[in-house]
């Protein structure tokens, strides 16, 4: 058999996971079971973040529809909440029910029933890890695991694997090298697949969800048989077309810089991120703007962003790329949480894959000798 040793890896890593997931259920509810107060409750449980916007999106209210309870009094606000609940009393969700810092257990993500699913769409963790068991005993090329996380909070599986049998001669000098792989993310409610790429020199790794696949509980394409040839797909049928997609978007970045809005964009993505300052160290060490405010002497930050999208870093496209996934890529360097790397590595594939630069369409600054136009009577 194939890929016999990863096989037993990829089993040995996730059988106490898989023993701790064996009573688990998908949390089913409707409408009318929640409680909205000062926020909106399932069983005691808050609903947070995407799930609460998602209900509130049902329910055809603004986010911060629960603060108008402080205005009305409890009576009121009672009717005014019943009254919404029945519009949509009888919609069926799935709830992700998670556990935060202090082991509360809280609601963080929901999807709506898809009544006119005709795919099923009940298979386990277990049934996901051996189809992928299955494909790589039938691959005719060798793998090895780059990656095996599991995540309590979201009870979410991620895996990738290497194509040892596969490298990609990004320039075609026999130096920068790439690995192609894969990358499988799943939990009951959602399964994702994304092609995994490698930069050997450095060890960069990066996530190119744009050729991927995913899906949740309320489409109809989250079924059995979809996730199945996914699964098969990528590890039995070896694709060109991603490789030469790999060598024209690197070679696509290596001619380019990028703009002041593309530096910033990354910026953004760990100030965001940065609770209690715990990315100050990062941001101070990878994204030093002041060489912009000596260059252009003037305040960059308050620049629209159509100006920021025509300014230019002087930061090459591909070390810029290569810095975000070096940063992505390497814990013991660099302090992150494991679910912003992964998701550092998937928004540094949209730069990878950006069809058009910033400033690939910025007209050169050139002296225009335009005739005078005589004035109209």
């Amino acid at each position: 058999m194939n890929n016999e040793n990863l096989i037993t890896e990829i089993r040995d890593n996730s059988e106490n996971i898989l023993e701790s997931l064996q009573n688990r259920k998908i949390q089913e509810f409707q409408i009318k079971d929640l409680d909205i107060d000062s926020g909106v409750y399932l069983k005691d449980m808050p609903l947070r973040g995407r799930a609460l916007r998602g209900v509130l999106s049902k329910l055809r209210v603004k986010g911060n529809f629960t603060d108008a309870s402080r205005k009305l009094s409890p009576e009121d606000w009672a009717t005014v909440s019943q009254k919404l609940k029945q519009t949509e009393a009888e919609t069926k969700l799935f709830a992700r029910v998670t556990k935060n810092d202090n082991g509360d257990q809280e609601i963080t993500e929901v999807f709506q029933h898809n009544h006119n699913k005709k795919g099923t769409d009940d298979a386990s963790y277990r049934q996901y890890l051996e189809w992928i068991a299955n494909s790589l005993a039938e691959s005719k090329s060798e793998f090895s695991m780059k990656k095996f996380h599991y995540d309590p909070r979201t009870e979410t599986m991620d895996l990738v694997l290497i194509n040892n049998d596969k490298t990609v001669d990004a320039f075609g000098t026999g130096i920068d090298l790439w690995k192609m792989g894969d990358r499988f993310s799943f939990n009951g409610l959602q399964f994702n697949y994304a092609p995994f790429f490698e930069r050997l020199i450095c060890s960069n790794g990066n996530i190119a969800t744009e050729y991927g696949f995913g899906a949740n509980i309320s489409q109809a394409k989250f079924n059995n048989r979809r996730v199945k040839g996914t699964i098969e797909k990528a590890l039995l049928h070896d694709s060109e077309k991603i490789s030469t997609v790999l060598q024209d978007s690197v070679a696509h970045l290596k001619k380019n810089n990028i703009s002041l809005g593309e530096f910033y964009y990354f910026q953004r993505f760990f100030e965001s991120r940065n609770e209690n300052g715990r990315y100050d160290g990062l941001l101070t060490r990878f994204f030093n703007d002041q060489p912009f405010y000596r260059a252009y002497g003037m305040d960059i930050k308050g620049k629209s962003r159509k100006w920021l999208s025509t300014a230019n870093s002087g930061i090459n496209s591909y070390d810029f790329f290569n810095m975000l996934t070096w940063i992505a890529s390497h814990p013991g360097e660099v302090r992150m949480d494991s679910q912003d790397r992964t998701n550092l590595q998937i928004s540094a594939s949209s730069l990878l894959f950006k069809k058009e630069l910033d400033l690939e369409d910025v007209a050169t600054s050139v002296k225009v000798d335009y005739p005078r136009i005589a004035a109209m009577n």
